[in-house]
């Protein structure tokens, strides 16, 4: 059974953990999570699986627009469309708050990020040339969006 729910201070630590587990070397600022758990411009869903934090995803918000900062889920629950099934429903829920716009930045190399995107509704818009650092050199970044 999936369940998803919002961010609260409670989950904060378990959040926190999954984040590092996803990212090890790509910490996220503790301030956007905070932001979220306060509703201060950011929003941020969590994916429970049979009683586990099995992923999240983390959406800055300003007017009408939103921007996907973060999306994750537990390695060892990939590839079994709980990452579509999360950002669906964080979609669902903005576009209820009047969002009508949707963004987000990708690395190049990240082909299995882009076709959940692209399953979602999310189109290619653009390029950041050399956005990533990378151990040597840099990666770009695409750029997607989302209209209502």
């Amino acid at each position: 059974m999936v369940e998803l729910v919002r961010l609260e201070a409670s989950a904060l630590e378990t959040v926190l953990e999954l984040d590092a587990l996803c990212f090890a070397q790509e910490p996220f600022a503790a301030g956007w999570w905070h932001k979220a758990i306060a509703g201060e411009g950011a929003e941020c869903w969590l994916l429970y699986r049979q009683g586990r934090l099995q992923g999240y995803c983390l959406f800055s918000r300003v007017l009408d627009e939103a921007e996907l900062l973060r999306i994750a889920v537990a390695p060892d629950q990939r590839g079994k469309g709980l990452a579509t099934a999360l950002l669906l429903h964080a979609q669902q829920a903005l576009l209820k708050q009047g969002i009508v716009q949707l963004f987000l930045e990708v690395r190049a190399s990240n082909r299995s990020a882009q076709a959940l995107y692209q399953r979602c509704g999310w189109q290619p818009c653009g390029t950041r040339k050399e956005y990533y650092p990378l151990d040597a050199g840099r990666e770009d970044a695409l750029l997607f969006s989302r209209q209502s």
